[in-house]
């Protein structure tokens, strides 16, 4: 008989942001847009930008934001998201974001021909960050 459920786990390098939590599947960003995750998924690994998971936890919607990093989807129905920070919604100030991501594009906008690749990839790479708070925090 075939699993409805699969196995999720969200770690950083801090610490795990969810380990072992049963779901009946979970929504990751990926490099081409949101993947699905179901139970008896073809086992892979891909790439994830910064962005929002979400899957369903008993009766809750659950969304957390996370950076940049790597998702795994093993033959035991077990999705494994290895991200470089992720933050619960209770964690996040979106007011705090919202400035921040305006200081951001600020700065790339005002130093696009002036700054160099390294200093360029980390501000797009905020900029994602930041915008994945607030897009976890919306309604």
């Amino acid at each position: 008989m075939a699993d409805t459920t699969i196995k999720l786990d969200i770690l950083t390098p801090l610490g795990p942001k969810r380990h072992g939590v049963v779901v009946p599947g979970v929504e990751v960003p990926g490099l081409l847009g949101e993947l699905g995750v179901l139970p008896e998924h073809v086992p892979f690994i891909t790439p994830i930008v910064p962005g929002v998971v979400r899957f369903r936890d008993g009766g809750d919607s659950v969304r957390i934001a996370v950076g940049a990093g790597f998702l795994e989807v093993t033959r035991d129905n077990r999705v494994v998201i290895l991200v470089e920070r992720a933050l619960e919604v209770s964690e996040i100030d979106a007011n705090k974001a919202r400035d921040e991501l305006k200081r951001v594009q600020a700065d790339l906008s005002h130093d696009l021909g002036s700054i160099d690749a390294a200093e360029h990839r980390k501000l797009v790479t905020e900029q994602g960050w930041l915008e994945a708070q607030i897009r976890a925090t919306a309604p």
